[in-house]
């Protein structure tokens, strides 16, 4: 059993009021050993920082997050070997508008103004004239019958029922980079295609976030599957090293975010 000092050093790199509330969701489920869920969508890396000690809370920890592939996910705390539902509707968002396309942050913006908080929302794929949102279950109908327009842009709202028959796939454009090492101020360099120092001032400024949280040490080693978000020039996703250069770089291949 880990202690709520031991718990709170493991997760020490993470929101402390995030940890505070994962920590009272772990108690609440070793007492009542029902299902607990953490209702709202929190990052991938909480989840698998989270799963890495399931063994010293006696308690099985899963997530999900609406789509095949996701970044945001809502966790599950329980004691079955197996688990698979979890409150989450996927909403449609169809913009009737045939003279504007619509992008990502204009249909999170408009769901925000309607007062719901981020947290309460997963990833957001934009496909064609549709947006495609996970949302926890208990929102979904305020949404769909208060969403009317995207900015100037009609709309109308769907509560989809078979989410593996109607929801795209995220997209990437996927290239290679060739970086002088790991570190990230060299990543970064190479990702926007722009100088160390201007990396660094991205850095120095707070416009770096790897795997969804701000990080400023240019030093720091990026490994396999790391999400790397630079505001203003928008997010990557690394995968493996293809090979080394005679002048023994490092040639990367990289998924940028559609």
């Amino acid at each position: 059993m880990i202690t709520k000092d031991s718990f709170f050093r493991y997760f020490k790199d993470f929101d402390k009021d995030i940890i505070s509330k994962l920590y009272d969701k772990v108690i609440l489920a070793q007492k009542t050993n029902t299902v607990i869920y953490f209702k709202f969508f929190t990052y991938c890396s909480l989840y698998e920082k989270l799963k890495s000690i399931e063994n010293n809370l006696d308690l099985k920890v899963y997530c999900d997050g609406g789509f095949e592939e996701f970044d945001r996910a809502m966790i599950s705390l329980c004691n079955y070997e197996t688990y698979e539902y979890f409150p989450i509707n996927i909403i449609r968002i169809k913009n009737k508008s045939k003279f504007k396309e619509l992008k990502h942050k204009d249909y999170l913006g408009s769901i925000m103004a309607l007062g719901i908080k981020r947290e309460l929302l997963g990833d957001l794929i934009v496909k064609d004239n549709y947006a495609y949102v996970p949302v926890v279950e208990d929102i979904s109908e305020f949404i769909k019958n208060n969403l009317s327009s995207i900015g100037k842009c009609p709309c109308e709202v769907t509560i989809l029922d078979d989410r593996l028959k109607d929801v795209p796939k995220v997209e990437y454009e996927e290239k290679s980079i060739i970086v002088t090492s790991l570190r990230l101020d060299n990543i970064i360099s190479s990702l926007c295609n722009i100088s160390r120092s201007n990396a660094l001032e991205m850095l120095d400024g707070g416009k770096v976030l790897v795997n969804y949280i701000q990080e400023n040490k240019k030093d720091k080693n990026i490994v396999e599957n790391d999400i790397i978000t630079v505001r203003g020039y928008g997010k990557f996703k690394i995968g493996s090293i293809i090979n080394k250069t005679k002048s023994d770089r490092t040639k990367l291949s990289i998924k940028k975010y559609k």
